[in-house]
Formats: C-alpha cells, sequence, structure tokens
C-alpha cells in the first residue's frame, strides 16, 4: 500500500525534460534511460542549490526565505552566469507585461517583478561575454539549417518548453511536487521562477558536457565536408562551437547514451573541485557541492 500511495505521489517530467535536451542539441527521440538519468540529477541538483540558499538565507532575521540575492550570492565567482539569470527575469517581467496588455494578468509570472530586493541587487553586473549563451544559439542555428518544414516546427516547440509558463498553473504545480518540498513551506514564486530557470540550465549543461565528451570519444564522426558552411559563419565560430558540425548533415545524430552523461558529469566535478598543487581532500573547509547551473 505505501509502495502505491509513493508511485502515485510522484511526479516525472520526462516529457519536458525530453524536449528541453532536443532543444540543446539531443536527437529527436532522445534515449528513455539517459532521460531518467537527467532527471534524476535534475532533482539533486535543484535540492541541493535550494538548500544551499536556505542556509545564506538563514543568516536574515526579518526574511529567512531563499531571494533571488542569495542565489546570486552562490554565483558570485560566475558574473557571466549571474548577468545571464538577470537578464531572463528582466525578459520575463517584459513578457509580462507585453501579456498583460494583450490577455490580462497571467498568473504563472505573478509576483516576477517584485520590489522587495531591489536594495540588495543594486549592484551593477558588467556586461562580458557569454559563450555558453553563444555556442548553444550557434548549435540551434546549425541544427535548424538541416531540418525540413515539420521537424523545424517540432524543433522550435521543444525550444520553448519550460517549467513554469507552458501551461500555467498546471506545470507550475508540478514542478513544486517534482522538488518534493515539505508542504509547510512558503515559497514566493519569483523563487519558484528562479528555481525553474536553473533546471532549463542544468538540462543545458549536461548536454553541453555530454556533447563534448562524444567529441573526445572513439566514436567521433567526421565528415569531409561537415564545416563547409554557406551562412556566412566564419572560421573563428566553427572554431567556438565545433560539435555542430559533427554526425549531423544527411545522417541521423545519435542520441545522448547514459556512459557520454556519466562521463560529463565526472569531468565537471573533477575540474571545479580541483586544488592548486597535488593535495585535494574532501573535508577541506573550503570544499563545496558543485552545482552545474551555479
Amino acid at each position: 500500500m505505501q509502495l502505491r500511495m509513493a508511485a502515485e505521489d510522484s511526479v516525472s517530467l520526462l516529457s519536458e525534460i525530453s524536449d528541453i535536451m532536443r532543444s540543446f542539441g539531443d536527437s529527436d527521440k532522445p534515449r528513455l534511460e539517459s532521460v531518467k538519468l537527467v532527471e534524476h540529477i535534475l532533482q539533486q541538483q535543484l535540492r541541493g542549490m535550494f538548500n544551499e540558499a536556505s542556509l545564506v538565507a538563514m543568516r536574515r532575521k526579518n526574511n529567512p526565505c531563499p531571494s533571488q540575492a542569495d542565489f546570486e550570492f552562490l554565483m558570485r565567482n560566475h558574473p557571466v552566469k549571474i548577468a545571464r539569470m538577470r537578464k531572463h527575469l528582466k525578459d520575463m517581467r517584459i513578457l509580462k507585461k507585453f501579456l498583460s496588455i494583450r490577455t490580462g494578468r497571467q498568473d504563472f509570472m505573478e509576483d516576477l517583478d517584485q520590489q522587495d530586493s531591489d536594495d540588495e541587487l543594486a549592484i551593477e553586473v558588467p556586461e562580458l561575454f557569454d559563450e555558453e549563451r553563444t555556442r548553444r544559439l550557434f548549435r540551434a542555428d546549425r541544427i535548424s539549417q538541416i531540418l525540413s518544414g515539420q521537424q523545424y516546427l517540432e524543433f522550435n516547440e521543444a525550444r520553448k518548453t519550460s517549467f513554469y509558463c507552458r501551461h500555467g498553473e498546471k506545470i507550475k504545480n508540478k514542478f513544486r511536487r517534482f522538488l518534493d518540498l515539505p508542504a509547510d513551506l512558503r515559497i514566493p514564486t519569483t523563487t519558484m521562477n528562479i528555481l525553474a530557470y536553473f533546471a532549463h540550465e542544468t538540462i543545458a549543461v549536461i548536454v553541453d558536457y555530454a556533447i563534448l565528451t562524444r567529441l573526445n570519444s572513439a566514436n567521433r564522426i567526421t565528415e569531409p565536408f561537415s564545416r563547409v558552411t554557406s551562412t556566412g559563419a566564419s572560421p573563428a565560430m566553427l572554431h567556438i562551437c565545433p560539435e555542430v558540425t559533427q554526425g549531423r548533415g544527411s545522417e541521423v545524430v545519435k542520441p545522448i547514451s547514459v556512459q557520454e552523461i556519466h562521463e560529463g558529469i565526472r569531468r565537471f566535478r573533477q575540474m571545479t573541485n580541483k586544488k592548486v598543487g597535488f593535495y585535494r581532500s574532501t573535508c577541506d573547509t573550503d570544499f563545496k557541492r558543485s552545482f552545474l547551473a551555479l
């Protein structure tokens, strides 16, 4: 009976995760085993990020609930990621105003423009070159050039997939249940929107590392004319994003495998936890749990 109740309470985001993986460079039909692994990693990452932000927020006596400033504190060593998140939230506020003019107030965007943390976010982040975002946009552009009309429509719908504005209140409640947070814990809508953004970024990073792992593996597909482009892309752009020219063209792209995801996560953790010199200990006070989106 308990197992049956647990199965009923469990929430799966396999469909949404599969669409997001496809939008970032996976095949048209991602492997089910890979999607389940990404779902498991995503749940662990989001819970860990929320707990870390909660520990930072508990240092404040007036408002112990995690806010945007707490997540930015965790990202303090990555100004490019902070600027990317701020730009995303700014675009969401613009979208809210636009939709409110056309169709009225949008429930899924409520409280997004709250001003309670303006004093904490008064420091401007300088606009820097975002190499990761450029790589993803260029990859999506290259993929879209080899698709048929119907495939492009499906790819476009996959790129619209979101955990907070697609299907409105339904997907928001589903995402909250997926995080499996305490029911008595009151989380502002702004914090849930930030967690949804981090979910999107986490899947993107997993796909990025899986593709780069494939480039270094033995099953790398290299076509003689794979680097020939008629869109005016410079060789510098191809050097920035070499994976878009590998294994595409007329052949079908292989879906990302579980082994490639495991290897990509291993490389990420080895890179983020690496110390200067030969000494490295997990008992060190500076040792932090690494998060893909932070």
